[in-house]
């Protein structure tokens, strides 16, 4: 009896062992980026000094928590247009698009002026 329990002990350990090797490799494969046919731009990034950083980020501080709670509310209403008009996708879609999409902290290129800043989707 003791040699049964220890030879199911070794064969369930061994299962575990195989099934998270198999969970690994498919973490290693999906993450790993495509190998071949992908065009690598290059692109040339401008330096913002410590103004520029240390302003977007005291605008973000005040600009994040008023996006946040205009999605919210804004995915709140969608999901109301949606029960209201009976499944109508194409309303709710598009109070969805305009609450929950756009900018929702302000970069030092913003900050800036060099990009605009999206507080309402397209």
């Amino acid at each position: 009896m003791i040699i049964d329990r220890r030879s199911k002990k070794r064969g369930v350990l061994k299962r575990a062992a195989a099934v998270l090797a198999a969970g690994v490799m498919l973490f290693v494969v999906t993450a790993a980026p495509p190998l071949g046919g992908v065009a690598v731009q290059t692109a040339e990034a401008k330096e913002y000094g410590a103004e520029a950083v240390a302003t977007s980020v005291l605008l973000s501080a005040f600009y994040l928590p008023a996006k946040c709670f205009y999605a919210a509310f804004g995915a709140a209403t969608a999901g109301l247009a949606y029960g209201f008009t009976l499944g109508n996708e194409e309303i709710s879609n598009k109070i969805w698009t305009s609450a929950v999409e756009g900018s929702y902290i302000i970069t030092p290129a913003m900050a800036q002026g060099d990009e605009k800043v999206r507080f309402q989707g397209p």
